[in-house]
């Protein structure tokens, strides 16, 4: 569906496009944009976000400062189903996740078709916890930031940190005075800690210390970011 949809815009966009070829954009100092589609936290390998709020300010005729912010809280009821009569606790899974971005851009040109080069950094972290469902005496255990993920709802999450930091060539290209779309390359070094697990069961708890890992790569997620502009 969400396929479809971009399609859509697309095909609609490109018709207003054909039937207004000189279009130039009237960007300034202050000139600012709502972004939709905004991926600058998954370049930077934060991970899939389920929600947030992208914005763009021009600092100066040519250069942009660009911002996100997302949030997800996911959370489930694992039933017991106890026999008649017997004691029980229902289980849960639980998993919530915050990301902010930020990144600059420096524009070559205010036409219609603008190359840029820029450089952005990110933070996210991710929690997680499980309780097992339990019948008759059985101790229900507490699991949180499990090292081997969580699933919610069908969406596996992993409890740690990530950091970016990503160097940015692109190029925005305006199908409307106020509306445009921008595709990017990006070089990035991404380093991720996971938490430390904990395990409770009663009155003992046992910590396993979480791994690390760091990446450097190329890559070209932000397709499709659709900007309008106020």
């Amino acid at each position: 569906m969400k396929k479809l949809l971009t399609i859509a815009l697309l095909v609609v966009f490109a018709s207003l496009s054909i039937r207004a070829q000189e279009i130039f954009p009237n960007l300034s100092e202050g000139s600012k944009a709502v972004l939709f589609n905004f991926s600058g936290l998954s370049f930077l390998g934060a991970g899939a976000y389920e929600g947030g709020f992208g914005a763009k300010y021009y600092l100066s005729d040519n250069t942009a400062l660009r911002g996100a912010l997302q949030f997800t809280m996911a959370s489930q009821d694992i039933p017991a189903n106890p026999l008649p009569g017997q004691a029980s606790a229902d289980g849960s899974a639980s998993a919530n996740e915050f990301g902010a971005m930020v990144a600059i851009e420096w524009h070559f040109s205010k036409s219609r078709v603008s190359p840029y080069i820029g450089a952005g950094a990110s933070f996210s972290t991710a929690s997680t916890e499980y309780k097992n469902p339990v019948v008759g005496a059985a101790t229900q255990t507490t699991v949180k930031n499990d090292i081997g993920g969580q699933n919610v709802n069908g969406v596996a999450y992993t409890a740690g940190t990530t950091i970016g930091l990503a160097g940015i060539l692109g190029v925005e290209v305006f199908l409307m005075k106020e509306v445009s779309l921008a595709a990017e390359y990006r070089l990035g070094f991404y380093s991720t800690s996971q938490k430390d697990e904990e395990v409770t069961a009663g009155n003992t708890t046992v910590t396993t210390k979480g791994g690390s890992g760091s990446t450097i790569g190329i890559s070209n997620d932000g397709i499709l970011t659709l900007a309008v502009y106020l």
